[in-house]
């Protein structure tokens, strides 16, 4: 489960979501005021643990570390069971109780970086709390505190026209602050890795070029596939696969308490499936709104034109129609990925 608890941030983005313009109509039924209770969150994970959840991820259009019961309520779901993964600016992970709940109960933390020196991180995000720094040194701590021993923390790094030049920069200061990793990813609409690059693509791709040879043993350093061509507009689904698998493994819960089928469409009026607060989280799970989307045809919608989870959808409908084996997948995956880890967040 993804699961946004709060709708206020500590900080603003500077990049955009959508993969064209014809799919910004995002969150349409978003609020600054929505928040689950601490004991209705409480319950929920202990409801969603009770119908065999594994893992939760608190994220989405709110910074949830802000929640006056952010720690109460990842004690509970730990104590039910669920591993629990952490999407942060990283504006609270200094606070005394923010650290030791994770440290205690969390087994990753993503950070958003953005960007490579102090100047440019407090003028994309407005930062009024002296993130940049303080984030930087918590995360050493964290990763000595943690008790699970598969804990990671890395960073998060949307590259846009505004911090293209600090991809080095950021690099550095992740591996030199004690991060696992550092995994980069172009901005989705209207900026690198589409048709407005063009004038910098090569002096971004040789900057991950370069990024990546300061990846060790103890620090990995992701680079994306940039050159997906130019999807400033979308007309026709993209993909090989003609239903929303991806959804019968992940839901996604937001701060106004529904359930939608996966994080990409979350507080989008057209994908609410029913509140999990007010009705049950198995009673809307296996209940008549979430059947007539799975028989509607999901792939039909704006929304999901540019599907976030295209790959995993496209293997599952391999597997489907048989036209591969799992044990082959997973064979295959096997002899490029020894190990792997955190699988329970899918």
């Amino acid at each position: 489960m993804h699961i946004s608890i709060v709708g206020t941030s500590t900080t603003r983005r500077d990049f955009r979501n959508a993969h064209s313009p014809d799919e910004e109509q995002f969150y349409d039924i978003f609020s600054f005021n929505d928040s689950v209770s601490t004991d209705n969150a409480i319950s929920l994970l202990r409801q969603f643990a009770a119908n065999d959840g594994r893992a939760v991820t608190f994220c989405g259009s709110g910074e949830c570390t802000t929640h006056p019961g952010y720690p109460a309520i990842c004690d509970a779901g730990h104590e039910a069971g669920l591993r629990i993964g952490l999407i942060t600016n990283g504006s609270r992970l200094g606070r005394r109780v923010t650290a030791e709940c994770v440290a205690s109960t969390h087994t990753w933390v993503r950070i958003g970086l953005n960007a490579g020196t102090e100047a440019t991180f407090d003028a994309i995000t407005r930062d009024r709390e002296d993130t940049f720094v303080s984030l930087l040194e918590n995360v050493g701590r964290l990763r000595q505190s943690a008790i699970d021993p598969d804990f990671r923390i890395g960073f998060h790094y949307v590259i846009t026209a505004r911090n293209h030049r600090e991809i080095m920069a950021a690099a550095h200061v992740a591996r030199e602050a004690g991060a696992h990793y550092i995994r980069f990813e172009p901005e989705l609409s209207g900026a690198l890795g589409h048709a407005t690059a063009e004038p910098v693509m090569d002096e971004v791709t040789a900057a991950l070029g370069e990024a990546a040879g300061l990846a060790t043993g103890a620090f990995e350093v992701s680079v994306p596939e940039l050159d997906q061509g130019p999807t400033d507009r979308v007309g026709a689904v993209e993909g090989d696969f003609g239903r929303c698998h991806y959804s019968r493994f992940v839901t996604a819960v937001g701060a106004d308490g529904n359930l939608y089928p996966c994080p990409q469409v979350h507080l989008d009026s057209r994908y609410r499936l029913g509140n999990v607060i007010d009705d049950g989280y198995a009673e809307v799970l296996g209940g008549g709104p979430r059947a007539e989307w799975e028989q509607s045809d999901p792939l039909c919608t704006d929304r999901c034109k540019s599907c976030f989870y295209r790959p995993r959808n496209e293997l599952l409908e391999l597997l489907r129609h048989r036209r591969t084996e799992l044990d082959e997948a997973l064979g295959a995956y096997a002899l490029e990925v020894p190990s792997t880890l955190h699988a329970d967040f899918v």
